[in-house]
């Protein structure tokens, strides 16, 4: 389709190779942030309030759009794996985040990704934890007790607990100026002639999906993002968070039939109800926040469902012996409290899946708006 490019032969194997001896990002998987930002896509091009204009460039930006039935499909069935398949346009550069903290480097010779001065990876996700005030509290607990509040969080990105704890916060109010900024210039999607290359609303708004959906996962918010408080092997403790994130929908020993199909119909559900507290928050950086701080809630209940699904005995505060097979109907129906009411880790993940869709489609939309208008005199960050 024109305007749209894959990444050159040269970049995809140079990608496999860095990745081969690269740790995983801390991220939904591929196929769920390709889908989310897919779904997003659509919905507003089905939407009679988007802007005949938006629609166009969406068409364009989203080429190999599904209808219901054939995402449905492409939930149960679809394989994508840690190498995308496939995608182009939107969905493209929804997954090129992670592809980026792969290929990163590690140690003194992991780049920095300016202005933040700390690596992709730490883009990301926010450890909530390093913002308590009392050093020798900032770790997780089962009770919550370390968890901050708001007004305990800097403002400005200079203060130095942020290159500790990650700065999502700053990365999803980047790319969303840098979106509004390329639709200002009519800078859609990538032309032939148009310098610099890869650099149009195309990319901004598949980045700035990347990361709205990231802050959405509740392993994101804390310095535990493996949930090894639960075990009492610590070193041997299994990865919850791809447990959470990826194991139901992309895992690499079994598809989960039943469960897939008992989660896209709660999740169907959920897109159509699901609300989002933060919408009400203009600035990006404290809703970014705010999310990471409800969905830190959630970490409890998948904690309770790991030890569960793992067969490990004893307290959250002391866990007992060996970890043994994953079971998964026991933790994708283990049951627990979030958001105020009673409900399984499946439904949680529905829940923050349709979240973090919901958020895409109102965050395009409203960058698309702001676009229209002129742009305001540059403000200095407060010190």
């Amino acid at each position: 389709m024109s305007g749209m490019r894959l990444p050159s032969v040269v970049a995809t194997l140079s990608f496999l190779l860095a990745a081969v001896a690269a740790p995983p990002a801390r991220a939904w998987s591929n196929k769920e942030h390709i889908q989310l930002t897919r779904i997003a896509a659509q919905r507003l091009l089905g939407s009679p309030q988007t802007p005949a204009a938006m629609k166009a460039w969406l068409k364009e930006a989203c080429p190999g759009l599904l209808t219901d039935a054939e995402e449905h499909d492409y939930f149960l069935r679809a394989r994508v794996g840690l190498f995308p398949r496939g995608v182009e346009g939107l969905t493209y550069w929804a997954t090129v985040p992670d592809m980026a903290a792969l290929t990163g480097g590690s140690g003194e010779n992991e780049r920095k990704v300016e202005p933040f001065g700390v690596p992709e990876r730490m883009l990301h996700y926010v450890d909530l934890e390093y913002f308590v005030r009392e050093e020798n509290k900032r770790r997780y607990r089962h009770d919550l007790s370390d968890k901050p509040l708001l007004l305990d969080i800097p403002k400005s990105m200079s203060d130095d607990k942020w290159k500790r704890a990650g700065m999502l916060p700053f990365r999803v109010e980047q790319c969303y100026a840098q979106l509004v900024r390329s639709i200002r210039e009519r800078r859609l999607v990538d032309r032939p002639g148009q310098f610099p290359r890869d650099e149009h609303a195309t990319k901004w708004a598949g980045f700035l999906a990347h990361y709205l959906e990231d802050n959405t996962q509740p392993q994101h918010a804390t310095e535990d993002y493996k949930s090894r408080a639960y075990f009492a092997d610590k070193r041997k403790s299994p990865n919850v968070h791809w447990d959470v994130e990826g194991r139901l929908m992309d895992d690499e020993e079994a598809d989960y039939p039943e469960l897939r199909e008992e989660f896209w119909q709660i999740f169907s559900k959920d897109l159509e109800t699901v609300t989002d507290p933060s919408a009400e928050t203009s600035d990006l950086r404290t809703a970014t926040l705010e999310v990471l701080l409800a969905s830190y809630d959630a970490l409890p209940m998948i904690g309770l469902a790991a030890m569960k699904a793992y067969g490990q005995a004893g307290t959250p505060e002391q866990p007992e012996g060996p970890i043994g097979a994953f079971n998964a109907e026991a933790f994708f129906h283990f049951r627990g409290t979030y958001d105020g009411r009673e409900m399984s880790v499946l439904e949680m993940k529905a829940h923050q899946m349709a979240w973090a869709e919901r958020r895409v489609e109102a965050l395009w939309r409203r960058a698309w708006d702001e676009a229209q208008r002129p742009a305001a005199p540059a403000q200095a960050e407060a010190p």
